[in-house]
């Protein structure tokens, strides 16, 4: 099975922007990666519903889980292409019927960023496939195995969850100091531009947005009322 890599992520994102110029708009994000990558989101939705009503959906915050970007590019094509012909969709044992498709898009905004990590997921591509963080060499000395930083631990939010909420905690949605691990932090919170363009997004985007769905692989997680 063949996974997109993040020049093919790109291009899809601009594939579908093209494709459906009416419901869709290509969002070019700030903050360049540690290697010169920019990235890109899709905006979808007619702009003439809730004008606080949004949906957020990424991918590839951890490089070597490759099948979040295509899940996202998946879901984009098919929701801009159930929308035009008119038709539902089935996705197992769930069914969303043209008119939910068209409550979609005329009454939300569905925003997909489907490669937050582009550093991290190119070098799991092509040179060790376990990879999960960036590529920030800052804080590695020059020790190749203490290259990078957790985007996900990056965020301001519980940050310093290690030691203040270790006690019982699952050891995995832990953080640590140890640029060698996996799960580290970086030095700061926001420290990385892949977690300063996720919380920055909106910035790009023509109205705020008021409930985000953020899913990854098995997880989903939401939070009501964010305006950024």
């Amino acid at each position: 099975m063949e996974f997109l890599n993040v020049v093919e992520i790109e291009s899809a994102l601009i594939g579908l922007a093209s494709e459906y110029p009416t419901i869709s708009q290509l969002i070019t994000l700030p903050f360049w990666t540690f290697e010169g990558r920019q990235t890109h989101a899709l905006l979808i939705g007619t702009g003439n519903g809730c004008p606080q009503t949004g949906v957020l959906l990424i991918g590839g915050t951890h490089a070597r889980e490759w099948g979040g970007p295509d899940i996202c590019i998946n879901f984009a094509a098919d929701l801009l292409e159930a929308y035009t012909a008119g038709t539902g969709l089935v996705y197992g044992g769930t069914a969303f019927t043209a008119a939910e498709i068209v409550s979609i898009i005329e009454r939300l905004d569905v925003i997909v960023y489907p490669c937050i990590n582009p550093d991290g997921s190119f070098y799991s591509h092509n040179v060790f496939d376990m990879w999960r963080k960036n590529r920030n060499p800052a804080s590695s000395g020059g020790d190749p195995k203490k290259i990078g930083v957790d985007v996900n631990r990056n965020y301001d939010f519980l940050w310093d969850y290690k030691t203040k909420f270790a006690k019982g905690a699952n050891p995995n949605s832990l953080a640590s100091d140890n640029p060698a691990d996996d799960l580290f932090h970086g030095k700061a919170p926001f420290s990385e531009p892949e977690s300063q363009t996720y919380a920055g997004c909106t910035n790009s985007i023509r109205r705020s947005v008021g409930s985000w769905t953020f899913t990854r692989m098995a997880v989903i997680f939401c939070i009501h009322g964010v305006m950024m």
